[in-house]
């Protein structure tokens, strides 16, 4: 974008800071691909903020969290590695297909976690009004693999395991004092690209690598959030 200014983030730790700069014009890097993930954001901006308002989160976040994600999306190979997701994950489990599917890409494994740690940790409300509560109930049995691919490329599905990620996240991360949404968002970016699990100092460090196409992930997220809010 003509005269974008440098946007510099501050990433703190106890004792230790350093800042990370975001120069690079994403828009041109991706080209088409960044122009084709905008549009399909505009094209779903309703339902996505439909769930952003049911469970009371920030649409624009969620929509900057996953937008690498829609850049990396790919209509032929997705097709392919669903149809191996429906045979060999169903059948066989996580160990034998886990791969990334779905607009949000999201992998059979990510699934299970956040249906797991949502029926642990997230308020019964919540669960009950997406239904997590019951999906994780029976997380290795065949059924409930067949039901779990169905929902991980619906984009409704999708939507709902983005929301429920994104809770458990405010919830790991209550203590943590991010100075600005960018900041958040970056830190959101890296644990949906890397696993919210890792510790901080693993996250911290991913979140500095680039690993994403020879770009920084959690970049792309706020490189959107701050040139479409």
């Amino acid at each position: 974008m003509e005269n974008m200014k440098p946007l510099w983030l501050f990433i703190l730790i106890p004792g230790l800071a350093f800042s990370v700069s975001i120069e690079e014009d994403y828009r041109k890097v991706f080209g088409s691909d960044y122009s084709r993930a905008e549009e399909w954001l505009t094209t779903h901006e309703n339902r996505i903020k439909q769930y952003a308002d049911l469970y009371k989160l920030p649409a624009s976040e969620l929509k900057a969290i996953i937008f690498p994600e829609l850049i990396r999306y790919n209509r032929v190979f997705d097709a392919i590695e669903i149809e191996s997701l429906k045979y060999l994950y169903v059948s066989e489990g996580k160990s034998y297909a886990d791969f990334s599917v779905g607009y949000f890409q999201m992998k059979p494994s990510f699934a299970e976690m956040v249906e797991q740690e949502a029926v642990e940790k997230l308020d019964r409300d919540f669960l009950n009004r997406t239904g997590i509560g019951l999906w994780g109930r029976s997380p290795d049995i065949e059924t409930a693999r067949k039901e779990r691919v169905k929902r991980i490329t619906s984009i409704d599905g999708q939507l709902v395991y983005l929301c429920a990620f994104y809770k458990l996240c405010q919830q790991k991360f209550a203590g943590r004092d991010f100075a600005s949404a960018t900041g958040r968002i970056r830190f959101f970016a890296t644990c949906y690209n890397a696993g919210y699990n890792l510790s901080d100092t693993a996250l911290l460090n991913f979140q500095l690598k680039k690993q994403f196409y020879s770009c920084n992930y959690s970049a792309v997220s706020a490189y959107y959030y701050e040139n479409h809010n």
